[in-house]
């Protein structure tokens, strides 16, 4: 079997917990719209981002109580403060690239505008502030049993990423109700999901994938948001197309591989509850 049975409960319980986090988020979102109860656009914005934040720390709160229970890894502020291992650095690079990439189309651009910059730097911090939700819940929460049980094995690393990436794809298929296409966006999220699953994974750094996962929402909403530029331009197409390559090539093979190579990129052994408050 992939994990024990005396493991399961660890596990599915946080992912549980995790599952209704979400349900409550989007219910009280599709409220939120579909009643307009803040008819105008940055209003709904600001509570958006109060809602993300408040489900956020919620997220946390429950990781907390799993360290205070010896049912979790590290305490919430070591999440945020852990030293990666340097072979985090060489597998993000991929990543990198996919968020800067939106800047080259800055060499087409004929006009720059700030006359959506109140509304554009809203939308930026709601970018974080889903950052920090959707990381605390999907990574921090929902990985913790996962995390705790079932990384010793390459297979257990691998189905602890596949896992990962399939909850938080088939998480946004709740966004149908807001108009997006499930059929595109949730293959999408869940090969990115793997990837940042397993940088998590290795690097036991929640702050590291919370600004990974912020920067990658953010840099093309920037650069749409304040310039006019070709979209039909060679070098825009084969931005996008590259992006698309990353997004369903790249980022899914690096996750596989950092599953694999996992004790190499960490570089030293696995630092457990023990290591860190002593006998």
């Amino acid at each position: 079997m992939i994990f024990e049975m005396n493991d399961r409960k660890a596990i599915t319980k946080p992912i549980i917990q995790a599952a209704i986090i979400l349900a409550v988020f989007y219910v009280i979102e599709a409220a939120m719209v579909y009643l307009e109860v803040f008819p105008d656009y940055n209003m709904l914005l600001c509570a958006d981002i109060l809602l993300r934040m408040i489900m956020g720390t919620v997220s946390l709160v429950l990781l907390s109580g799993y360290y205070k229970r010896g049912e979790s890894k590290y305490p919430v502020k070591k999440l945020f403060t852990n030293r990666m291992p340097k072979g985090t650095w060489p597998v993000l690079i991929p990543m990198i690239l996919y968020i800067i990439a939106p800047f080259f189309k800055l060499f087409t651009a004929y006009v720059f505008t700030t006359s959506v910059l109140g509304t554009l730097i809203l939308i930026i911090i709601q970018q974080f502030t889903t950052g920090y939700c959707e990381e605390a819940t999907h990574r921090g929460l929902m990985m913790n049993g996962l995390i705790m049980h079932n990384t010793k094995t390459v297979k257990q690393r691998i189905f602890t990423v596949v896992i990962a990436g399939a909850f938080f794809g088939l998480s946004h298929a709740a966004n149908v109700i807001f108009g997006e296409n499930p059929l595109l966006q949730v293959p999408s999220c869940f090969l990115w999901g793997m990837f940042i699953a397993a940088v998590y994974m290795l690097s036991d750094n929640l702050l590291l994938v919370m600004l990974l996962h912020a920067f990658s929402d953010s840099t093309f909403r920037i650069v749409k948001g304040l310039f006019g530029y070709v979209h039909d331009a060679p070098i825009c197409q084969i931005i996008d197309k590259t992006r698309s390559v990353i997004d369903y090539v790249v980022l899914p093979v690096v996750a596989i591989l950092i599953c694999v190579f996992y004790e190499k990129l960490k570089g030293k052994r696995d630092l457990r509850r023990d290591d860190i408050i002593g006998p």
